[in-house]
């Protein structure tokens, strides 16, 4: 399988490098469909007769969050005879980084890791030599996997969370924030300390910053990722040893935060979303669900994400304007709906506004202008105040999503591990 050069990725695993970044996309273009979630590419692959159609029903899978499936069929795409007698080794490649990419979704550090391996050296082999001088996929070449390979199995719960359970939720800085605590270590050290959490649907992983970190003599180990959002800013992203974290009732063990310098808040991420099941995340509280209700979830979500589990992200499907749109489901910001990557040279200085706002790269001042569109979603229309802005888009040339800042009058409902989620109008009290 030949391999061909495609746009940068946003985020990939690993240390800063002066190389440049970019997305080495396969011929059948499973890489970009399995990035953008494009499911519907992803199932015509998959009716092919070429050995690709492994990769590609594993990844139309993960597209769909059923991350149990898409393990089914990368562990057959990697014991198939025909695909380990290609020469090319493309379609391995392809499976393996599914395969390795699921684990860290799933928990599996360690696993990961050793499967990172095995990927970075069918890389080395045939992939690397199709790239220009000076180009890199550094989600494969920067990380230091052999520091994960012993790492324990992240975020379980000790116990089976009960449907019904209300967790109170302030929401005065515009984003869900709950009351928890972050005890015991992996490090033997005995800690009891309260923290607030953002209840971030935009974030894969759940973090803490580097001060925090230090301050409870929690152990940081680097090389685990970067954020290369702005090429010349790369944040180096790290893995704090783990810990336990207590939200109410609800115990999680041997939780591994990521770690930066440049976020001084601490987040509750997709990693421990994800064992909860289906939820409702409103104004004042989040609760567990036994099922998202019948009906209200009209379509499911698509996820998007990078072959090797990095960018894991909800996306809502919406028609803004006469385009259909996956729109970034992100609870860790307060917008109602932005649009990031448009050029704003053609907009009057005096309609543009700046405001400072927390980036990956610390507090810094954003621009964008205001507008209000026409959105259908599950089944609705209806105009939205939106924030069009010239930050970095994520995934998509034009980037949209939604934020905290429809809770007055929607409820978020989620169930990351069934990969089904939806806005709806909110529940009386």
């Amino acid at each position: 399988m030949r391999f061909l050069m495609s746009a940068a990725i946003l985020l990939s695993v690993a240390s800063p490098t002066s190389a440049r970044n970019v997305v080495a996309e396969d011929s059948h273009g499973i890489t970009v469909a399995v990035m953008q979630g494009n499911g519907a590419a992803l199932e015509r692959i998959g009716r092919s007769a070429g050995t690709e159609r492994f990769a590609a029903r594993a990844g139309y899978h993960r597209t769909r969050g059923e991350i149990a499936q898409s393990n089914r069929w990368a562990d057959t795409c990697i014991a198939d005879s025909a695909v380990m007698a290609e020469k090319s080794q493309g379609v391995m490649y392809l499976c393996r980084s599914l395969r390795a990419g699921n684990r860290l979704l799933e928990g599996d550090i360690q696993g990961w890791a050793a499967d990172m391996q095995t990927v970075h050296a069918l890389y080395q082999q045939y992939v690397a030599p199709s790239l220009r001088a000076g180009e890199e996929v550094r989600a494969i070449t920067a990380p230091n996997f052999n520091a994960f390979t012993r790492w324990p199995r992240s975020a379980t719960l000790a116990a089976p969370a009960p449907p019904g359970f209300r967790l109170p939720l302030s929401s005065k800085a515009g984003v869900p924030v709950v009351r928890g605590k972050i005890q015991g270590g992996a490090d033997g050290k005995q800690r009891n300390i309260d923290s607030d959490f953002i209840i971030d649907t935009g974030a894969t992983r759940s973090h803490i910053s580097r001060k925090a970190a230090q301050a409870m003599g929690l152990a940081v180990t680097d090389g685990f990722a970067i954020d290369n959002t702005l090429p010349d800013q790369p944040v180096a992203v790290g893995l704090a040893a783990p810990v336990d974290v207590q939200l109410g009732d609800l115990h999680f063990r041997n939780v591994s935060f990521t770690v930066t310098d440049q976020i001084q808040f601490n987040i509750i991420g997709l990693d421990l979303l994800y064992q909860l099941g289906p939820l409702l995340l409103k104004r004042g509280e989040l609760q567990l669900l036994e099922a998202l209700p019948a009906g209200t979830c009209k379509q499911p979500l698509a996820v998007t994400s990078a072959l090797w589990g990095g960018q894991y992200s909800l996306r809502l499907p919406m028609r803004i304007g006469k385009r259909d749109e996956l729109v970034l489901l992100d609870t860790g910001t307060d917008v109602m709906l932005e649009a990031s990557g448009v050029n704003l040279a053609t907009y009057p200085q005096t309609s543009l506004v700046e405001r400072r706002r927390w980036t990956m790269h610390g507090m810094q001042a954003v621009r964008y202008a205001e507008a209000t569109a026409p959105v259908t979603f599950n089944g609705r229309t209806v105009t939205l105040q939106t924030q069009v802005s010239d930050q970095p888009a994520n995934v998509f040339p034009i980037s949209w999503k939604v934020g905290f800042g429809l809770s007055n009058d929607y409820d978020y409902y989620v169930d990351v591990a069934a990969g089904r989620g939806c806005l709806a109008p909110r529940t009386a009290e």
